[in-house]
């Protein structure tokens, strides 16, 4: 059951009310202060993919720190990971599926598809029977897509049609799934430098 703040730490909390004046998007004088925004396509798809995991890699740092934080946490680090996963395999299909004759695919949010479409351009690079982490992997993508199969699960308690959504368990060992994730990132990884690789050495 989720924690929550006493009326009195309510009462003493500090609140920050808006002003006059308040914009949300601005830059600091200060060139270094400011976050950069990439507006290539290519390089901020990269700079996202590291973004969303490693967001939810300081949320499960600040979640092990504070107790009260992990039963609110564990929506936006579940969503990041999975976010995370679905652009890996985006990206890693848009590089180099087009050599082997597969396209891009921008639509679809299905992890168990991509996977699919991820899977046969190894296969159409040459890569054999699937090996130790191919296989692990593959299995981690089949429970993301089962709990979250469109990148909803996570965002919306409820469907469009306004019917509860039900997620599988009360209860996440948040350390374990970082850790697991950090394996699927080195995956991600290797299969990038092993394609790329292959695709620069050409026919």
């Amino acid at each position: 059951m989720a924690q929550h703040e006493s009326f009195d730490a309510i009462l003493n909390r500090e609140f920050r009310w808006p002003r006059a004046g308040d914009l949300p998007f601005t830059q600091s004088k200060d060139w270094s202060a400011n976050a950069y925004i990439d507006r290539q396509g290519h390089g901020r798809l990269v700079l996202m993919i590291m973004g969303y995991k490693k967001a939810a890699d300081l949320m499960v740092e600040k979640a092990n720190e504070e107790r009260i934080d992990r039963d609110t946490l564990i929506f936006p680090i579940m969503f990041n990971y999975r976010q995370f996963i679905e652009l890996s395999l985006k990206h890693l299909i848009s590089q180099y599926g087009p050599t082997v004759g597969i396209a891009a695919n921008w639509q679809s949010h299905d992890l168990h598809f991509l996977w699919k479409v991820f899977v046969d351009v190894l296969t159409d690079y040459g890569h054999g029977a699937q090996e130790e982490a191919d296989t692990a992997v593959a299995s981690i993508i089949t429970e993301f897509a089962k709990v979250d199969p469109n990148s909803f699960s996570y965002r919306y308690p409820v469907d469009r049609q306004g019917r509860p959504i039900l997620l599988p368990s009360q209860g996440v060992d948040l350390t374990a799934l970082s850790d697991v994730m950090k394996g699927v990132d080195g995956y991600f990884t290797g299969c990038d430098g092993y394609l790329d690789h292959l695709q620069s050495a050409g026919p």
